[in-house]
């Protein structure tokens, strides 16, 4: 099995920001850390192929701290420090270690997530630009005022209006009242 052939995480340009960035590169990691954490994942077995995986979490990494920039993360200074770690020699010692960094690169996703930085949902939430932004899951419910916001960002309200992180307005959507003719 040849890991190479797998595309490299590319990060969209949308105008949204790095808000919409840092989704697409979630996307690439978790694929990559599905070849190590997933049951049904083929085994590494070359070292190019270790090498590879290895590299590629690392780079992914990088690019999480891009999204927590400005922002101290103590789970991403702990997986930097697992990434930068020497990488062993012994097969069994590999595959720990590699275990072992995509369980930190979990971490920061998981914390990202709980900061809004990143869609935490296996299946990703549509980006606040996109048409169907607000397909997304709620992340925070206000029932008490009547709103709640959505994995993206988008601010839903209960008469089916949202304000979107831009701080443009979506008109409500539901149906008018029929007009009574009186004769």
């Amino acid at each position: 099995m040849s890991l190479l052939r797998l595309p490299r995480s590319t990060v969209r340009s949308q105008p949204s920001g790095r808000k919409a960035q840092s989704r697409s590169i979630v996307a690439a990691t978790r694929e990559t850390l599905a070849l190590v954490l997933n049951e049904n994942a083929p085994l590494l077995d070359s070292d190019r192929d270790i090498d590879d995986v290895i590299l590629r979490l690392r780079d992914h990494l990088l690019e999480l701290g891009h999204v927590a920039l400005g922002r101290p993360r103590p789970e991403l200074a702990a997986a930097r420090k697992v990434a930068d770690a020497a990488v062993p020699t012994q097969y069994l010692d590999i595959r720990k270690h590699l275990r072992i960094l995509a369980t930190a690169v979990v971490a920061v996703i998981t914390e990202l997530a709980a900061a809004g930085l990143a869609c935490g949902h296996l299946v990703e939430c549509p980006p606040a630009t996109a048409r169907d932004c607000e397909a997304a899951k709620i992340r925070v419910h206000r029932p008490e005022i009547g709103c709640s916001e959505l994995c993206n960002g988008v601010l839903i309200f209960e008469d089916t209006g949202c304000l979107l992180p831009t701080g443009d307005v979506v008109e409500p959507q539901r149906p008018l009242p029929r007009e009574v003719v009186m004769a």
